[in-house]
């Protein structure tokens, strides 16, 4: 029986049973629905943890050990040949070494060229750190160099490209303060400063001057509350304030490959330096929670699939039954049990690709209907998503796909039940 044929009757056996086939085709957009919904709510989750914790897969941050044997194995002290030796580590293709900035600086002023109800009497300290330019060159605003000009002179800094966002969600809501432009528009401003001052009692230094800081650009790869400084500018202040040297505090290797890192980890620790995964760690356990919870949804929408096959199964099932008299038949007309077998599992496509059309609809509705609600009972949390969900293009075929799986599935027993009908006996 040619596939066109097949499909006629399909057709209009499940006109004929249309109340069966409408309950088929909701088992499977249920189980179609549920798989959508939950694929989808994990993959916005996991994109929304991933914009928390932007941390690159290429990055290893070094840090002296806090228990070094490094008079054995070359570890200790983070100095311009340790660095030398790190950036010729198999796997490394660059190496940024850091400095802290160990000279309070605050600001009392809100930046030039921004109105900002600044409260009076508040005063901001600025973590501070000097960064090798070669870390924070590829995000500089245009035309912005990241070099030390000199006392007098305004300092380039680079901040993280999440500041802002926080600020405008936590800090400026909290002390009533104006929010500040996106980010790309603040590039380019100055920020007059105190160098020397602590809002820290007893922590100002001697000699406090006036400075200015020059914003150059954004980050992922500044921290969240920390501002980054040219390395040259780290070491003058800290030099000019006669801070006595200890090292680099940090040193930031890329490796050439992700797959490298864990050859560069290990080599980093072999030189006996430590491997600073604070950030790393955090957003492997976020990502692993989110995961859990994402397969374990999955797997239960899944079972809720297995749930629909089973129904389909024994619908179907009862649909052979009451149409014995009609497939023998059709048998007798010279349709083959092939043809019978092919019969039933064309039944079983068409439910289950209508119920995963429509499941995998409802999913997406259900996902804006939960958007819409998030957006009128949660606040306006630093890094919150437009959606929660990410329903890509391939998600509607894979639920389809399912509910067609399943219904096929669950139509096996009673499409070789119907393959079994006895034309001779049936019709006598």
């Amino acid at each position: 029986m040619r596939a066109r044929r097949l499909l006629h009757l399909a057709r209009l056996d499940l006109r004929a049973d249309w109340k069966g086939a409408a309950l088929n085709a909701a088992a499977a957009c249920v189980g179609a629905a549920a798989l959508a919904f939950f694929v989808a709510l994990g993959g916005g989750v996991g994109e929304a943890a991933r914009r928390m914790f932007p941390g690159e897969a290429r990055l290893v941050e070094v840090v002296p050990s806090s228990v070094s044997l490094g008079g054995a194995l070359g570890g200790g002290v983070l100095d311009d040949e340790a660095v030398a030796r790190l950036a010729a580590a198999e796997g490394v293709a660059a190496a940024w070494p850091k400095v802290n900035l160990r000279v309070p600086i605050s600001a009392s002023r809100p930046p030039e060229g921004v109105a900002l109800n600044w409260p009076e009497g508040f005063t901001v300290q600025v973590p501070v750190i000097g960064v090798d330019a070669g870390l924070v060159r590829s995000d500089l605003g245009p035309g912005r160099r990241f070099e030390d000009r000199g006392a007098g002179e305004p300092i380039p800094v680079v901040a993280s490209a999440r500041l802002v966002e926080v600020y405008n969600k936590t800090i400026a809501p909290a002390w009533n303060l104006r929010r500040l432009p996106p980010g790309s528009a603040l590039v380019g401003l100055q920020f007059p400063v105190r160098v020397g001052h602590s809002i820290v009692p007893l922590k100002t230094e001697d000699q406090v001057a006036d400075g200015r800081l020059l914003l150059a650009g954004f980050s992922e790869r500044v921290p969240l509350y920390t501002v980054a400084i040219p390395l040259q500018a780290a070491r003058r202040l800290n030099q000019e304030y006669r801070k006595p040297s200890q090292g680099y505090s940090a040193v930031t290797l890329q490796a050439a490959r992700p797959d490298d890192v864990p050859r560069v980890a290990a080599a980093v620790r072999h030189m006996g330096f430590a491997v600073d995964e604070t950030d790393r760690a955090m957003a492997e356990r976020v990502g692993a929670v989110v995961s859990l919870t994402a397969g374990a949804l999955t797997f239960l929408a899944l079972v809720m699939c297995g749930l629909a096959a089973l129904a389909i199964g024994q619908s179907l099932a009862a649909s052979v039954r009451a149409r014995v008299k009609d497939i023998a038949i059709l048998q007798a007309v010279g349709a083959t049990a092939a043809d019978v077998r092919g019969l039933v599992l064309v039944e079983a496509t068409l439910v289950g690709l209508a119920g995963g059309t429509v499941g995998a609809a409802l999913a997406r509705l259900a996902g804006l209907a939960a958007d819409a609600a998030a957006a009128r009972v949660l606040p306006d949390f630093p890094f919150r998503p437009e959606s929660f969900f990410a329903f890509a293009p391939w998600l509607y075929a894979l639920a389809a796909g399912v509910a067609v799986l399943s219904a096929l599935l669950g139509a096996l027993a009673p499409a070789a039940l119907a393959a079994r009908v006895d034309p001779a006996r049936t019709i006598s």
